[in-house]
């Protein structure tokens, strides 16, 4: 395929419902409800004449018993066409990112016009009450101590990022209201906390390891959520009137041995994809680094800066990282976090009119994706 037979993918809407804690608000939602509710209204907001989507990739990681595959269920209960693509995906917490692309591709080789991604989970209905990785038997929280360790991650620096995470996004509330569907008296997402502090994070005791410095406050919550973005072609956005909020230019994929690292694939992703596109880390104007963990922000972080599997790439300028706070504050319903982060950033890029956007994941099965977005 020649480049310019590529067309540019434009994100021109994206929405979700909030992210409420397991057990709580959406207890009684499955997965297909929760979806249901973000694919409809991001139809209904934007004004989406559902006879146009060509295609639907959506993800769960739990799907309900009998409905395997969640995404044609959508389609049913939607009001979508039922002769178009519906694949369902699972990838861990790379699975929104994995959607994004499955639409971006079809519609980069001129397969498609218009289609739909996201991804759904409500972890209220795990079973397991704690999550190990198959290959190893740790669980996600033990990796990240054994990661801490080598990388040497402070607690008080993971309670810093923790607390930063919560500031921001209570100071963009308002914002990130705008990208909510209300769902059952539900307005906002029930993690953010206006009234924590540094030293009420400092008290909390370790989750994962007895001197460990993993915390329920420094670690992302477990969640009930569901995302859905709307992706278009550059040429039929405009003959459509719909103005890009950005452009995916880009999309990374790497994994790595977990016993490197659970989370640390993101080291690999972000200097390839900076890589590819010539550009250094100095040139991009925001950073969307989901915080599975505070601790594996900064140990990938510190990764990128003293380079590890890849040249350093630059120096972390942490005023441009979760400005609209990240999974520590908000939550993070596995699935429909690559649609969140996603969403979040084009709008803030659209807002700020700023040039480059930069999307993070990391992924249990010591997995990570890399998103670059543009404006011009």
């Amino acid at each position: 395929m020649s480049q310019n037979s590529i067309t540019r993918i434009a994100i021109v809407a994206g929405g979700r419902t909030p992210f409420a804690k397991a057990g709580k608000a959406f207890k009684d939602l499955g997965p297909l409800k929760l979806g249901i509710h973000a694919v409809s209204n991001l139809i209904k907001k934007y004004d989406i004449d559902p006879a146009t989507i060509e295609a639907l990739a959506y993800g769960v990681t739990l799907p309900e018993p009998g409905k395997p595959n969640l995404a044609r269920e959508l389609v049913f209960e939607t009001g979508l066409p039922k002769s178009i693509e519906a694949q369902t995906i699972s990838s861990y917490c790379i699975t929104g990112l994995r959607t994004l692309t499955v639409i971006a591709d079809a519609i980069a080789v001129g397969r498609i016009e218009i289609g739909i991604a996201g991804g759904v989970d409500s972890l209220s209905h795990a079973k397991l009450k704690t999550f190990q990785e198959p290959s190893t038997g740790l669980s996600m929280g033990e990796h990240t101590e054994l990661t801490r360790k080598q990388w040497e991650i402070p607690r008080q620096r993971q309670d810093e990022i923790a607390l930063s995470s919560h500031r921001n996004a209570i100071a963009k509330r308002e914002h990130l209201a705008a990208e909510i569907f209300p769902l059952l008296g539900v307005e906002h997402d029930t993690g953010p906390r206006s009234d924590t502090s540094l030293e009420a994070l400092s008290a909390l005791q370790p989750v994962f390891e007895e001197n460990g410095t993993l915390t329920a406050g420094n670690s992302s919550p477990v969640s009930d959520g569901a995302s859905a973005v709307l992706l278009i072609s550059e040429e039929r956005a405009r003959t459509e009137g719909r103005e890009p909020l950005a452009f995916i230019r880009d999309m990374v994929y790497a994994a790595i041995d977990p016993a490197e690292g659970l989370l640390m694939a993101p080291a690999i992703t972000v200097p390839r994809i900076l890589e590819r596109n010539s550009l250094k880390l100095e040139q991009i104007d925001l950073i969307e680094m989901h915080e599975a963990f505070a601790a594996q922000v900064l140990a990938n972080a510190k990764a990128w800066e003293q380079g590890w599997k890849a040249q350093p790439i630059g120096t972390v300028d942490w005023q441009r990282v979760n400005v609209s706070g990240s999974s520590v504050a908000i939550g993070h319903p596995w699935c429909a976090t690559g649609g969140r982060i996603v969403t979040t950033l084009a709008y803030e890029m659209a807002r700020r009119d700023v040039q480059y956007g930069l999307v993070s994941i990391c992924a249990a099965g010591a997995m990570a994706g890399a998103f670059l977005l543009e404006r011009n």
